[in-house]
């Protein structure tokens, strides 16, 4: 007998998506034929999870892996080069209208280059010391270090003036709060924003909510955050994909490939990309198939890009974490303890129950390494 997946339509007319357990496709379709469905299409959960290499483009091998807490912090010229690059057309122009004064001997220009100048540098230096204190508060929270994450969200909540900005930093501060015992408190705080940009960004509170719920460990008001997310946008493909993603991981199989059949992934912002690669490969390693590595490996190298920006780093061991359990169970431990221990100081904090437990199971050495050097740096006594 097998477990066999299938998409049909109940004698109400419902669509139904469940399993059928049968020796063959034949036999399933008697079945469900016999219970009264109609329109049966049997689905390949190969498919859906299969590898890149079976879709145009080749499965990626993660790069070797900086330790995320030796990642450096931006500096003051790494800034200015990310702002001259930003800025180069408000630059350039400027440095002409400045050659044009020297050449013509005109005052005027000279001034109309220097207010060029002035306005495209200033503002974003300006900006260079909440930049900095933002960065802290995003490494602060990636090590749950929440006492300093609470006092850097306090200093940055009077600086901000627009209502995203502002919406993003509360969220932040509801996600320390829920992660310390504070799920309601926190989420009584996102709830004031719902009226404010419900036309705006229907779905961004219960996308924060999802976060919020997350962090405290209630895995089933995450996967319910993400599907409140997905029913108030549903034409966006961002949040089909982080509903199915949660499903893949904590939630229900069957529900998340429903989601991602049919779903073109060329359609997928860039930045999505990577999270239907790690949905794919979290169905495939519940589903004890070796296609989970190829797809989580893809995802992790995805995701490795952007491995400076501790905004991702969550994200980045997360998924990490599911490829070196996929790592492990193919009997590459070594390659998986790797994978695994540049990013378990993260992950340790926002890895989820299951994976943890696996992972410790599968992986002694690499997730206890960083414990044992955090028990020995605590004074004795």
């Amino acid at each position: 007998m097998a477990r066999i997946l299938f998409s049909a339509h109940d004698p109400a007319g419902h669509t139904v998506m469940d399993s059928v357990d049968a020796g063959n496709a034949e036999q399933a379709i008697a079945s469900l034929a016999a219970r009264g469905m109609a329109n049966i299409r049997l689905r390949d959960v190969a498919d859906l999870i299969a590898p890149r290499d079976e879709r145009g483009s080749p499965p990626a091998e993660p790069l070797p892996l900086r330790p995320l807490k030796q990642q450096p912090e931006p500096s003051l010229r790494t800034f200015s080069v990310e702002l001259l690059r930003r800025q180069r057309y408000w630059i350039a122009l400027a440095v002409i209208l400045l050659l044009c004064a020297w050449v013509l001997a005109h005052k005027p220009v000279l001034i109309l280059a220097l207010g060029v100048l002035l306005f495209a540098l200033l503002p974003a230096l300006w900006q260079y010391r909440y930049a900095m204190c933002h960065d802290r508060l995003l490494r602060a929270i990636a090590f749950g270090r929440w006492a300093d994450a609470a006092a850097l969200a306090g200093q940055l909540a009077g600086r901000v003036r627009k209502p995203m900005p502002a919406f993003e930093l509360a969220a932040r501060a509801a996600c320390i709060c829920a992660a310390q015992g504070g799920l309601d408190k926190a989420r009584t705080a996102l709830e004031a924003w719902r009226e404010r940009l419900h036309i705006k960004a229907p779905a961004a509170v219960d996308q924060r909510l999802a976060m919020v719920s997350y962090a405290a460990g209630d895995y089933a008001g995450f996967v319910a955050a993400c599907r409140a997310a997905h029913l108030a946008a549903p034409a966006d493909l961002a949040c089909r994909v982080d509903l199915a993603l949660a499903e893949a991981r904590v939630g229900d199989i069957l529900a998340a490939l429903e989601l991602l059949a049919g779903l073109d992934v060329r359609k997928l912002p860039p930045t999505r990309r990577p999270f239907h690669d790690w949905a794919r490969g979290m169905i495939a390693l519940r589903h004890g198939r070796s296609e989970a590595l190829a797809a989580l490996g893809n995802a992790t190298r995805s995701l490795q890009v952007h491995a400076a920006n501790p905004a991702v780093w969550i994200s980045l061991a997360q998924c990490t974490g599911a490829y070196a359990l996929a790592l492990a169970q193919q009997g590459r431990r070594d390659e998986a303890e790797t994978a695994l221990r540049p990013v378990w100081p993260v992950l340790r904090v926002h890895g989820d129950r299951l994976l943890l437990t696996l992972l410790k199971r599968e992986l002694p050495a690499a997730s206890h390494a960083d414990d044992k050097k955090r028990a020995a740096a605590r004074p004795a006594g």
